[in-house]
C-alpha cells in the first residue's frame, strides 16, 4: 500500500508548468494544396485537481501554398496564430502513462499571400494578399508519459476548425473550410507541485 501512495504522489502532481509542443500538420482548405506545414505552440497551465488541467496556449502554423484550384502553380504562404484556453482530462490516476483528451477555443489570425498564371490564361496572374481574423475550437487526443515529479512527454493529434472566411483576391473571394489536422510531441515542467 506504501509503494502506491508513493507512485501517486510521483505521477499525481498539480500546479503550475509550462508546456511546449511541435506540431506536424495537414491543411484542409479546399481550393488551396499546401505542402510543408508545420506548427509550434507554447502554453502555461495549471493543474488544479489530479485528472484537470487548464491552459492558455499560444500557437503559430505556417503552410507553403503549392496550388490553388484553378491556378495549379500558384506558390505563397499561409501562415496562422492563435490564442486560446484549453482543458484537459487525464485518465488513469496515478499511472506513469496517461492517455488524455481535450478541448478548447480560441481567437485566430490567418495571413494568405500568393500568386500565380490561371490554368486557362497563364498570361493572367492570380494573386492574393489576405487577412482574415477568426474563433477556433479544437479537440485533443493524445497520451503523457511522467518522466519524474516534474517534467512530462507527450504525443496526441488535434482537430483545429476556424471560420470559413473567403480569401480575398484579384478575382475575387476564394470560398473554401478552413481545418487542420495536427499531430504533435511535446513537454510539460511543473514548476512546483502539491498532492
Amino acid at each position: 500500500q506504501a509503494e502506491t501512495v508513493s507512485k501517486a504522489v510521483t505521477h499525481g502532481a498539480r500546479g503550475v508548468y509550462v508546456a511546449a509542443r511541435g506540431y506536424g500538420s495537414i491543411e484542409d482548405q479546399n481550393n488551396f494544396h499546401f505542402d510543408n506545414s508545420r506548427e509550434i505552440a507554447f502554453a502555461v497551465g495549471t493543474r488544479p485537481y489530479d485528472s484537470i488541467r487548464f491552459e492558455i496556449e499560444y500557437g503559430a502554423r505556417w503552410s507553403d501554398i503549392s496550388g490553388l484550384n484553378g491556378a495549379l502553380t500558384v506558390k505563397g504562404d499561409a501562415s496562422v496564430q492563435t490564442l486560446g484556453v484549453h482543458a484537459f482530462y487525464d485518465f488513469r490516476k496515478g499511472k506513469k502513462f496517461r492517455p488524455f483528451i481535450g478541448a478548447g477555443v480560441g481567437c485566430a489570425i490567418l495571413d494568405f499571400e500568393f500568386s500565380g498564371p490561371a490554368d486557362i490564361d497563364p498570361s493572367f496572374i492570380v494573386v492574393g494578399d489576405d487577412t482574415n481574423f477568426s474563433h477556433y475550437f479544437n479537440y485533443f487526443v493524445g497520451a503523457t508519459y511522467h518522466i519524474n515529479p516534474k517534467l512530462r512527454l507527450g504525443a496526441g493529434v488535434e482537430y483545429v476548425t476556424l471560420k470559413d472566411d473567403a480569401i480575398e483576391s484579384n478575382i475575387g473571394g476564394i470560398e473554401g473550410i478552413n481545418r487542420s489536422y495536427n499531430y504533435f510531441v511535446g513537454v510539460r515542467y511543473f514548476f512546483a507541485s502539491k498532492h
